[in-house]
């Protein structure tokens, strides 16, 4: 298979397997990279999203073995619904990855976040692997998985694996919190809660089968299936002299099958095919907060989504490389609710990719076309919209020395209202623009030679972003009728600096990775509103992390610290609206015990050690001190 991050123009932030080894999570791994915010609503079972550069979640393509993870209704993407331990490697490109075998969506979001799923391997004769864990800690977690490999003859190999989860989610939190308003009065509160109604039961079901190495033809399929039940705890705020908890409930329903196939023509061109097929189901309980003694409503929603790609890529001259894909999709959205738009979306993206070399300086220019087609009810008629935009990118990367690169992007993207904009229970069809994002970015990296077994890596970015056309969202009469209207203007200043260091001699290994964001995202709508060139919602100025680990004989040690500085939950900076600066500090113990028949693992993750009370989400209080620990056999 290859691998749909390989041979990248620019090179990404990267998480490699034995580091993703390390973590629990692909959240608690994607908070490592630089520029990335996690919108974490705390607890195991809380909702995970990733925020680029200021740019918001929804402008993040996620992206399973180069096919985008799709959320029609929302373009969510929960980060927590996948383990770490089917990838070989988590990529992160900010703009685009500039390789010309890739499909025409994957260059139509604003950043992409890469998932490589890893090929199985298989030691001198063996045709089987097995792997078998469990995992345990606080707000009495249980998850026992298991995977199965299979090498077949003619070299086809197979993957299948399982993970249940667990978990009553109540953890212990302090909050303190007084706030002065504008017009002087203060207002807060002081106490000591436990956080209620964040369980959650989830299964996830994959298999995953891969053609057989040295073909001119490759190719993968890939099953997925996700089942939960979940509390939807909310925010924890005083109103009315009680503190009203959330009994609201979710369930989800997720599958996908999902396969591409890559075949060498010729010694020039390369043709890859690519296809999906989605549906999602999800059910929310929306219990009234002041009254849970009465019946809640009941809302269903099913989102099926089907999609196909085709790329031919090929080199036309001596130094120069083409590109050409065409992407279509369809979806349509149900729900059991009166007077429902029923929407159906069919989406096309064209783009053409060109690849030059000039001696030590490489260009590539891409042209993406992308059009929408909507049809919908309102009032019982039938009736359709189309939008389209055309989407501009340039990359270059110049290698002066061997030791010291420079790059440089200029891209615009467009993300395109989600049904959910579009189409909320009652109120029929909207017209809405697409949000609009200019990104630059210059980039620079040395890589100096070392003796055996160093390695330095110094990376330095300086971006600007415009954003404008934010979708807003305005509720009106009730939680499920909204207002929808464009308005908005974001300019974002920033500045990315990442550092690592790795020695090895021996069985002897230790290092260190340290991540700096600076971003100044200020608000540029109207120069009469409070918010004028306010930072905006949720984006602190400073944040960083800094990881050192050491492995010795075996033995395996990781402390990592993670810092946020202050944020707001409005563009209007006031002390009202302040979120405190928080940090954490995590270490992880891991050794692998060789065995005669296979090999036993044992890791213990403490996160939080110092016990800090702080707040990702503005009134979602975040857990204390915890644990988890896991033992795992392999053969």
């Amino acid at each position: 298979m290859i691998s749909s991050t390989a041979s990248s123009l620019v090179t990404p932030q990267r998480i490699t397997s034995r580091e993703l080894g390390r973590v629990e999570g692909i959240s608690e791994a994607v908070r490592r990279f630089a520029g990335v915010q996690v919108r974490d609503y705390g607890g195991v079972g809380g909702l995970k999203t990733v925020n680029v550069r200021s740019l918001g979640s929804e402008h993040t393509g996620v992206f399973i073995d180069g096919i985008q993870i799709d959320n029609a209704q929302n373009m969510q993407v929960d980060l927590g619904r996948f383990g770490t331990g089917e990838f070989s490697s988590i990529s992160l490109f900010t703009g685009q990855k500039t390789t010309l075998l890739q499909s025409a969506k994957e260059y139509s979001s604003a950043n992409a976040l890469y998932l490589e799923s890893s090929k199985p391997a298989f030691e001198y004769s063996k045709r089987d692997n097995f792997r078998v864990a469990l995992k345990a800690g606080s707000f009495s977690t249980l998850s026992p998985s298991l995977s199965w490999e299979h090498l077949f003859k003619g070299g086809i190999s197979l993957r299948t694996s399982a993970e249940a989860l667990g978990s009553d989610g109540r953890y212990r939190f302090h909050v303190k919190d007084y706030r002065t308003f504008p017009d002087g009065t203060t207002a807060g509160y002081d106490t000591t809660m436990t956080r209620m109604n964040g369980d959650i039961r989830s299964v996830r079901l994959e298999a995953r089968l891969y053609g057989p190495d040295g073909n001119r033809t490759t190719w993968n399929l890939h099953a997925y299936a996700y089942d939960s039940e979940r509390g939807l705890p909310g925010p924890v705020f005083k109103r009315a002299g009680e503190y009203p908890l959330s009994e609201d409930r979710q369930s989800d329903r997720d599958a996908f099958l999902q396969g591409c196939l890559t075949s060498r023509l010729s010694e020039r061109w390369t043709l890859m095919g690519k296809a999906k097929y989605s549906f999602s189901h999800l059910e929310y309980v929306d219990f009234p907060e002041l009254r849970p003694d009465l019946t809640g409503a009941i809302f269903n929603y099913l989102n099926h989504s089907a999609y196909a790609s085709g790329v031919l890529s090929g080199k036309v001259w001596e130094r120069t490389r083409v590109s050409l894909a065409q992407d279509v999709q369809y979806d349509h959205l149900d729900a059991d609710l009166t007077a429902f738009s029923y929407p159906d979306r069919f989406s096309s993206w064209t783009s053409l990719t060109w690849m030059m070399e000039y001696g030590r300086l490489e260009l590539s220019p891409t042209l993406l076309f992308l059009g929408v087609h909507d049809s919908f009810l309102v009032s019982g008629v039938r009736n359709s919209s189309f939008r389209k935009a055309l989407m501009p990118s340039v990359v270059m990367k110049w290698n002066p020395t061997g030791t010291l690169a420079f790059d440089a992007m200029a891209k615009r993207s467009f993300r395109m209202p989600t049904f959910n904009d579009l189409y909320y229970t009652t109120v029929g069809a909207k017209t809405l623009d697409p949000e609009d994002a200019v990104q630059f970015n210059l980039g620079g990296e040395w890589t100096p030679a070392h003796g055996t077994g160093k390695t330095f890596r110094l990376r330095t970015d300086l971006y600007h972003n415009r954003l404008k056309n934010k979708i807003i969202a305005v509720p009106t009469s009730n939680q499920f009728r909204w207002s929808m209207y464009n308005l908005g203007k974001v300019n974002v200043l920033g500045a990315d600096l990442i550092a690592d260091y790795q020695y090895k001699s021996g069985k002897t290994e230790a290092g260190g990775n340290f991540r700096y964001t600076y971003q100044r995202a200020t608000d540029r709508t109207d120069p009469e509103s409070l918010g004028w060139k306010g930072q905006i919602p949720y984006v602190p100025v400073h944040s960083g992390s800094f990881n050192i680990f050491g492995d010795f004989s075996g033995w395996r040690m990781d402390l990592t610290f993670f810092a946020s500085g202050e944020r707001y939950t409005a563009s209007a900076n006031l002390p009202a609206y302040r979120i405190a600066p928080w940090s954490t500090l995590d270490a992880a113990f891991s050794k692998d015990i060789p065995l005669r028949s296979g090999v036993l693992g044992f890791k213990l993750c403490l996160n939080n050690i110092l016990d800090r009370q702080y707040e990702v989400v503005d009134n979602y209080p975040m857990p204390g001190f915890n644990f988890l620990f896991k033992v795992e056999y392999r053969k």
